[in-house]
């Protein structure tokens, strides 16, 4: 992946939930080119180990706190140029037993975020959005345009979150991009995460576990895109003049069924014997999704470099690693 140095080379960002799976890995992009990062995550799912290389680096700076200590934000965001947003409550299945802690991560959290880069006139805020808050219906690919219905906390809170971030550009004049993450899978996934279901299978077969456990007939579809892709939309919309006061889908307009993406984490683990069994449905499950990304492409020029082909391997391989 190669960073367009220029733009961001004489910068100072913040990365919110700098210690979880995606913040991570924008994190050590950035390094890569040479910016001056700030990291915040008050590691209650993130890893300090995630961090491993970014520590490495006289570029990096670690704060352990809280997007909802407002005024810490205040006080960080003095010299920041740009922010990446990527803190959150991430659990769907979590927020329904806990909804007033994911309001008070999601929404509050980010309206602080949000708050301190306005009093500090931060250049631009880019946030982390999801597909959760499209409807589970048969209306496919799914279109920035469409009405929002999600089905969980989780889902109602991010997008409350992100009517916020337009509400900010629109009233204050901040710069903020929202970009919605459909499936993300990778390196540093925990099980909770988006595309959480690949984490969860390969630890079990890597700890010797015969057996995976669909919940499901298996047909049900997801959009999966792949960490490296994920962090290149991060990197493509920052300071991008078509960016702003805009919504993405990031995503490979591809569903794939579980069934497949399941046949392809047992084939590339190379682990012989694996049984598979199905387990009625989950009641907050969404049946079917992917995105369309025409928008992203026309106005941004951003396509993936990984089907879930490429992906899966690369990312098992990386997993083998770590494991040995």
């Amino acid at each position: 992946m190669r960073l367009d140095s220029e733009k961001l080379s004489d910068k100072k960002v913040l990365v919110t939930g700098a210690a979880g799976f995606i913040g991570s890995h924008i994190t050590d992009e950035l390094i890569k080119a040479d910016v001056h990062v700030i990291g915040i995550d008050n590691l209650y799912h993130g890893l300090l180990n995630n961090l491993e290389n970014a520590f490495k680096s006289s570029k990096f700076t670690f704060f352990q706190s809280d997007i909802r200590d407002s005024a810490f934000l205040i006080e960080i965001c003095r010299d920041i140029d740009l922010i990446y947003h990527e803190a959150a409550f991430t659990s769907a299945k979590q927020s329904v037993i806990m909804p007033r802690l994911c309001n008070d991560i999601n929404v509050n959290g980010t309206i602080n975020v949000l708050n301190a880069a306005r009093i500090n006139d931060v250049n631009q805020v880019i946030y982390a959005s999801t597909a959760a808050l499209y409807a589970d219906d048969s209306e496919l690919p799914k279109q920035e345009g469409m009405l929002p219905k999600p089905k969980t906390p989780y889902g109602v809170s991010k997008h409350a979150a992100e009517e916020y971030m337009i509400s900010f550009n629109e009233i204050y004049g901040l710069n903020t991009t929202a970009l919605r993450y459909f499936n993300v899978y990778g390196l540093r996934q925990r099980e909770t995460d988006y595309g959480g279901v690949m984490s969860i299978f390969l630890n079990k077969i890597f700890k010797g576990d015969k057996e995976l456990t669909i919940y499901g007939d298996g047909t049900q579809t997801r959009d999966f895109i792949y960490i490296k892709d994920i962090v290149k939309a991060n990197l493509m919309v920052a300071y991008h003049p078509k960016s702003i006061g805009k919504v993405f889908n990031v995503a490979t307009n591809n569903p794939v069924d579980i069934n497949y993406l399941t046949d392809l984490i047992v084939r590339f683990s190379n682990m012989p014997n694996i049984e598979i069994q199905y387990a009625p449905k989950r009641g907050t499950d969404i049946l079917h999704s992917y995105a369309d990304i025409s928008k992203i492409k026309k106005e941004i020029g951003f396509e993936p470099d990984y089907s879930i082909d490429q992906g899966i391997p690369e990312y098992i391989s990386q997993f083998k690693n770590l494991t040995k």
